[in-house]
């Protein structure tokens, strides 16, 4: 078993060394919601955030350069809406993607 953590520490690491981002991202879990044109909104769930975008765990694989408006859980008021686009998405695990919104600009709240 101890192994087994060791080694996805280390792939924790890893990553850390790797890292390309010019602003410091924060580690940031909430729900957040994924509304693609009039489509059922997709359930999701933040990784981190900076200011210039946050990274989501999905379980839908999504194409690069979709635009989006993202419903964000608030703990202190109302859901934030933004418009985002997808930059990047990666395979996370068996049935996940890990995903890169840059952010756009303030959106309305999608229709329901």
């Amino acid at each position: 078993m101890q192994a087994d953590v060791d080694r996805l520490l280390m792939e924790a690491q890893r990553a850390r060394f790797t890292e390309r981002r010019t602003e410091p991202r924060h580690s940031f879990a909430r729900p957040v919601h994924i509304h693609i044109g009039r489509e059922p909104s997709i359930l999701a769930f933040s990784k981190d955030m900076s200011k210039q975008g946050i990274g989501l765990i999905t379980n839908l694989e999504l194409a690069s350069g979709t635009v989006a408006v993202l419903k964000i859980h608030s703990t202190t008021g109302r859901p934030v809406h933004l418009k985002c686009e997808l930059r990047w998405s990666d395979s996370y695990g068996e049935d996940g993607y890990l995903t890169g919104w840059k952010f756009m600009s303030a959106a309305p709240a999608p229709s329901a």
